[in-house]
Formats: structure tokens, sequence, C-alpha cells
């Protein structure tokens, strides 16, 4: 199975305390243990990062740091960089789309899973199921 990873998902793991925290944790370690892929861009993971830092500091962000370079270079996640078509495309999306609470990077995500036909995605943003994707955790959860 392929899963992608926003931003948020990727604050939700690295923060105990968050309200989602157990989930997501549990959602990643079952991924890496079945051999699913996961799938992220470099904006989530610069955005995760800044945001790691600045509310639970820099040993944090270390450590957030090295979760994504021990899941990259271990098979494990797939890091897709957001250049200039998938940007000129997500910029169109955001124009057609003004009713759906999501942001330019929100976008692009979308068109990578829709490219790589990942149908799943780890997010506090429900938003994306507007999408015709399924947001784990699920509201409610």
């Amino acid at each position: 199975m392929k899963i992608f990873v926003d931003e948020t998902g990727w604050i939700q793991l690295l923060h105990a305390k968050a309200p989602h925290h157990s989930r997501v944790a549990g959602e990643i370690e079952r991924a890496v243990r079945n051999g699913d892929t996961l799938f992220t861009h470099n904006i989530a993971v610069g955005e995760a990062l800044s945001e790691i830092k600045k509310n639970l500091g820099s040993e944090v962000a270390g450590k957030f740091i090295d979760v994504i370079e021990e899941a990259y270079t271990g098979a494990y996640l797939n890091i897709l960089w957001i250049g200039r078509r998938t940007q000129k495309e997500a910029v169109r999306m955001f124009r057609r789309n003004p009713e759906i609470p999501l942001g330019l990077y929100d976008f692009a995500a979308s068109i990578f899973m829709k490219r790589r036909r990942i149908r799943l995605i780890i997010t506090t943003k429900k938003a994306f199921a507007q999408l015709g994707l399924k947001v784990l955790p699920e509201p409610g959860e």
C-alpha cells in the first residue's frame, strides 16, 4: 500500500501530546511493518521541521530530521520534489477550488497522489476527503 504523509502528519508523529499522536504513530509503524511505502514532499518536510523546532525545540527537530533520513535511506519513504510543473498545476487547482480549505502545497500533494495512485493520506486536514482521498486519522478519532 502507498500512503502519503503531510506536514501535519509528521507533526502529530513527533509531538507526543498531540491529539492524534498515538493513532498516527500506530499507522506509520504498521505501514513500515507491512512493507508499505510512505510518500511526502519536500515542502511538507520543511514546514513540519519549522513547526517542530518552533513548538518542540531544536532537539526534537533534530530527531525529526533523523527519522526522515532513516526512513528515506531505508526505502520506507519517498520524498517527492515540487518542481515548476507541479507548482503550476497546484496553482491552477488552488484557483479552481476556492471552497476547499487547503493550501497551495496541499494541492501539490494531491497532484502527486493522483499521479502515483495513492488514495490514503495521514493528515489532520479533513478537507483532503473533498478530493476523494481517505484521511487518517478519520474524523472523530
